[in-house]
């Protein structure tokens, strides 16, 4: 017979992650936000408990998900993602598949149906986008900064751009890290305020599709340029 102390325990986490999810849709109003309880730690099911946030941006359509979680989470979600590709790529015997293709794939396929929180779709791009990150010089170099000051080695804000070339030949994806003790704009335990995440990816997104000066301006630009909803040229 079931513990009726466990049913009700599960109800309250169960609650405590729909409050958390609900404030955090309510302070981040436009955003499909995720608030997965995915660490078997308890205060990794509350959003205070969280020291990695994750964007997903279609620039195409300005859609904006987001997902929180912990740093000692990533490397789980990375390995399920790279066992999910390489399920794939046997059955589909198209090559090796990457996270960085596939996430920005999920998160392009997001803005086009417009998704919501509650859509898988939502949640297999911020996994998908998490595992990506991992393999990026991004990820690297934010590393050793936050050992430095004693954080874990994802900890931080990262935003991940999935921009759509007017060749329609791709996604082209760009990783953005925001450390939690950036003035004035990074912090642990909540997402970036809306005004601060437009901002940045306004500027990013205007940098590189007005000049060939970095890798990503250089491939938009072999592709036709990226489609940029005024949405976000205008903010």
């Amino acid at each position: 017979m079931r513990d009726r102390r466990c049913d009700r325990y599960l109800d309250l986490m169960k609650n405590e992650h729909q409050f958390w999810q609900d404030l955090a849709r309510t302070i981040n109003p436009g955003w499909a936000v995720r608030v997965d309880p995915l660490s078997n730690n308890p205060s990794g099911n509350t959003l205070a408990g969280k020291d990695v946030f994750i964007y997903v941006v279609d620039v195409a359509n300005a859609w904006f998900g987001a997902g929180a979680l912990l740093s000692s989470d990533a490397p789980k979600i990375a390995t399920w993602a790279n066992d999910q590709l390489a399920a794939e790529s046997s059955i589909l015997t198209v090559g090796s598949l990457n996270t960085a293709d596939v996430a920005g794939k999920a998160i392009a396929l997001c803005g086009a149906l417009g998704a919501d929180a509650a859509d898988p779709e939502v949640g297999a791009a911020v996994s998908m986008t998490t595992a990506a990150l991992q393999a990026t010089q991004t990820y690297a170099r934010a590393v050793p900064a936050n050992r430095q000051r004693s954080e874990s080695d994802m900890a931080g804000h990262w935003i991940y751009l999935a921009y759509r070339t007017r060749n329609g030949q791709g996604i082209i994806t760009r990783p953005v890290w925001v450390s939690t003790v950036h003035p004035g704009i990074g912090r642990a335990g909540r997402f970036l305020d809306p005004s601060d995440l437009m901002q940045l990816v306004r500027t990013v997104v205007q940098s590189e599709t007005t000049s060939s000066q970095t890798m990503v301006g250089r491939a938009l630009a072999a592709d036709g340029g990226a489609i940029v909803s005024p949405k976000i040229l205008t903010y």
